[in-house]
């Protein structure tokens, strides 16, 4: 089985298995251990319980496991990746990550995962090159193109930042973040106009959306506009108020970035 095909089993999804409590699902794949403790993808969906119940060093030691028994399992060695990226181990998650690409050179999510690794670890080259694999073997995926954006902005490229923005956002064409996020990389490369109709595209998709709606108050103020604005500053203060007190301490840019490294799930 390839690391493709065995995807599902290694992030834990079982479609045959019917709904249940983590601590059910627990159980169940403990009893199916002690009947036969050399299933390496009974520890793999444990490890997958584990960490969606947030045990983490339970799923880790699962994914050993795994591993041990099963070495050449590509789809393993992510998982174990992502659970030490959330352990905030980045060179043990780079480690796993270049283990699952190294047995699977075609694995796609692998090249996505150890980008926004490198990307924490500030090697921005690094992580655009991954990325840049990752859209070739799979280029429809919306968070991909996404988080690339990030590493683009990171790198300068406001041009490149904007372009996969507009690309994430024509494959997931109800998500308001890839709109609100390009008009902030409008609103940094000075294109005021353009960054305002991103932040109302984002708006009509989330009426809601606080970085689209200081967004306003940004471009309200680069204008010398301030009154215009202020009502869209309290109704991101009402609507998502740790954002918006983020963008008034820490400026425009790194309270974007911030948004873009903590809200997606690749």
């Amino acid at each position: 089985m390839t690391a493709t095909e065995d995807e599902t089993a290694a992030c834990g999804k079982a479609p045959e298995l019917h709904p249940c409590t983590h601590d059910e699902a627990l159980a169940a794949f403990g009893g199916a251990l002690e009947f036969d403790p050399n299933r390496a993808q009974v520890y793999a969906r444990r490890a997958a319980a584990w960490r969606d119940k947030g045990d983490t060093q339970h799923a880790a030691a699962d994914c050993d496991a795994a591993i041990s028994l099963d070495p050449k399992n590509a789809a393993y060695y992510r998982m174990r990746g992502k659970l030490r990226h959330m352990q905030a181990d980045l060179d043990g998650a780079l480690a796993d990550f270049g283990a699952a690409i190294a047995l699977d050179p075609a694995f796609a999510a692998a090249y996505m995962d150890r980008a926004a690794a490198r990307f924490l670890k500030t090697d921005v080259a690094g992580a655009l090159a991954d990325y840049d694999m990752g859209a070739r073997l799979d280029p429809r995926q919306p968070n991909l193109h996404h988080m690339r954006a990030l590493a683009r902005r990171a790198a300068g490229d406001l041009a490149g930042a904007c372009a996969d923005y507009e690309r994430a956002a024509r494959l997931r064409p109800h998500w308001s973040q890839p709109h609100s996020n390009r008009g902030w990389a409008l609103v940094l490369a000075g294109e005021l106009d353009q960054a305002l109709r991103a932040f109302s595209s984002a708006l009509a998709l989330e009426p809601g959306d606080a970085l689209a709606l200081y967004g306003r108050q940004a471009v309200a103020t680069r204008r010398n506009e301030a009154a215009n604005g202020e009502v869209d500053v309290g109704t991101a203060l009402f609507n998502d108020p740790d954002i918006a007190r983020m963008m008034a301490a820490s400026g425009i840019s790194p309270v974007a970035d911030l948004a873009e490294v903590t809200s997606l799930e690749p």
